[in-house]
């Protein structure tokens, strides 16, 4: 019933859970302003300009 860990078996699960919480801190860095555009129309006029900038519509 009980198995046994290697030493390192510690340090996986470390390296899984930090790489797991980056991945999501890039996930929220990439998506704060469409998501908070949601409640505030700064935020949305933010998004909007940098979703333009993405696509390389300028209108300048």
């Amino acid at each position: 019933m009980l198995s046994y860990l290697d030493a390192s078996t510690g340090t996986m699960i470390a390296a899984a859970f930090a790489g797991g919480a980056a991945g999501f801190a890039v996930f929220i860095k990439m998506y704060y302003h469409r998501f908070v555009g949601l409640f505030s129309k700064k935020h949305r006029v933010q998004a909007e300009a940098a979703q333009a900038e993405l696509l390389g519509d300028d209108e300048s």
